[in-house]
């Protein structure tokens, strides 16, 4: 009976332990809570610098030039419709001598109106230096509207046969003497507005072009 107070003090003691042990035996039966691994995030430089750039590229000065080996040959002849060369140059002769025929009629008729801008406009298409037919009624043309340094300038340029020479001194002494003293080339100073030219509206007289030439040719 004297063991009893004893036991009982044991027993008061003992208790707590025994709920502690309890207590963490529970916690420790319980299964602990997933946790979640945060993934680390590679910097952005990283990723750039694994990953292929594309570069922008930019065109040089020169990648649109296009060297070509061979030079332009400027006394190349082009044949037009070569398969037909026969018919094509019979018919741009043609057409040349039509307009010459229209340029000379319009020259030499009674009346027509802007003569000499008519003559021109007949000759358009035909090219001085090659044509001194054509050269010729440009000269005339030029000389008879007043412009007589234009008139020189193409003289000088396509070189008129000898036969024909004689008829363009007498354009020129013509409309030299129309001309005020202060339009004549020679006397215009540099920078200088020259007065407005005196146009000799009159048909032309003279003899024809191909009459010149023959007779020139004897």
């Amino acid at each position: 009976m004297r063991l009893a107070p004893l036991f009982l003090a044991c027993a008061v003691l003992l208790a707590p332990i025994a709920t502690q042990a309890a207590g963490s035996g529970n916690a420790a039966a319980k299964p602990k809570p997933a946790v979640m691994k945060k993934s680390k995030k590679k910097p952005a430089a990283e990723k750039s610098s694994k990953t292929p750039t594309k570069t922008a590229r930019t065109l040089r000065p020169g990648a649109l030039t296009v060297n070509v080996g061979h030079e332009i040959n400027e006394e190349a002849h082009v044949t037009p419709f070569p398969s037909f060369a026969g018919h094509a140059k019979k018919a741009l002769a043609m057409n040349r001598r039509d307009q010459l025929v229209d340029a000379e009629q319009a020259a030499r008729a009674e009346k027509t109106p802007d003569r000499w801008w008519t003559v021109l406009f007949h000759l358009r298409e035909l090219d001085s230096r090659n044509d001194p037919e054509a050269c010729f009624w440009r000269i005339v043309s030029y000389y008879r509207l007043g412009e007589l340094a234009r008139a020189r300038a193409l003289r000088a340029m396509c070189e008129p046969p000898p036969g024909v020479q004689a008829a363009l001194d007498n354009e020129d002494s013509m409309s030299s003497t129309l001309q005020p003293v202060a339009a004549l080339p020679e006397m215009v100073a540099a920078g200088e507005k020259p007065p407005e030219p005196v146009v000799n509206p009159d048909r032309y007289a003279g003899p024809a072009y191909a009459t010149m030439t023959a007779q020139a040719a004897k």
